[in-house]
């Protein structure tokens, strides 16, 4: 076992005793949203290139701090493109070492991957949406550039995350066998879409989830790496998990949100397909299963 990981697994037992102890919905995730610039224009995005500034690192440090005071040793960064991040001569990972320097313990990087994919953080997310002629009409023509980017990272614990709507649920499988072959690429996290601008033409129906969720639990019986945890994927077949939640907060243009963005908007909210969160509130619950996927993965 590698320091890194036992420092993972100490972290979330002292959390776990805590929160069962106290039967409290202790926070546990924190997010920063270091920027809003991204170098591509997402059909499924909403929360970039709205011509907000980025924050500087003196503010990145103030929402560090305000989340790490929350109790929160776990973190992710994102943007916009977090890679494009800059303050000076001060770039992402001057961000990744504050954190660390702050007592963060495990720091995961959610990336489009257009960029080299270097960091000192523990994790990385890389968005794939479909295959590639799929993705590149989801998210602009740069499919080869981010599997070429992966391919030439150092990185140990690279992750694709594929948001599914309705333009590429119909090649899931497909995606797992082709990603299956990326050395680099260690496993799949599959997100549903959320549908912030209501039932647009990418918006899934309940019936749609269904299907696809059928179809990720037999495809995790057929071998494939795919990190969502069957009780996280049960519970998004039956709408069962709990959203809002203060088990996750982000700090986004200097303010503070509980869960996400998003809070008190029910119709957002009820749609939600963030399946991270599902998983959080599931591990936070003692749930076996999405405890040792979890251990498995990260």
């Amino acid at each position: 076992m590698t320091f890194n990981k036992f420092i993972f697994y100490l972290s979330g037992l002292s959390y776990l005793l805590r929160s069962g102890i106290s039967r409290k919905e202790l926070p546990f995730i924190g997010g920063i949203a270091i920027n809003d610039r991204c170098n591509l224009h997402c059909r499924h995005c909403f929360v970039s290139n709205r011509n907000i500034p980025d924050l500087s690192y003196e503010e990145i440090r103030e929402g560090l701090l305000q989340l790490y005071d929350k109790g929160m040793k776990y973190l992710y960064i994102e943007g916009g493109e977090p890679f494009l991040w800059k303050d000076n001569s001060r770039d992402l990972e001057d961000v990744v070492q504050l954190a660390r320097d702050i007592g963060f313990r495990y720091i995961v990087i959610y990336t489009n991957g257009t960029f080299p994919v270097e960091t000192s953080a523990n994790l990385v997310f890389v968005s794939i949406d479909g295959l590639k002629d799929t993705h590149d009409a989801m998210r602009g023509k740069c499919y080869e550039r981010i599997i070429s980017n992966i391919n030439r990272s150092s990185h140990k614990k690279i992750y694709a995350n594929f948001t599914i709507t309705s333009q590429n649920m119909s090649e899931i499988e497909e995606f797992c066998e082709e990603t299956d072959k990326i050395r680099n690429l260690k496993g799949v996290n599959f997100y549903l879409y959320t549908p912030y601008n209501g039932k647009d033409e990418l918006f899934l129906s309940y019936e749609d989830k269904r299907k696809i969720i059928e179809n990720i639990l037999s495809l995790k019986k057929k071998g494939y790496h795919i990190l969502n945890s069957k009780t996280t994927l049960k519970s998004a077949y039956n709408d069962s998990w709990k959203r809002p939640s203060g088990l996750s907060y982000l700090y986004a243009e200097k303010k503070l949100y509980m869960c996400c963005r998003a809070i008190g908007m029910d119709d957002i909210c009820e749609n939600c397909g963030y399946l991270g969160f599902t998983e959080i509130f599931h591990m936070s619950r003692l749930n076996p299963d999405a405890l040792m996927t979890a251990f498995k993965y990260y």
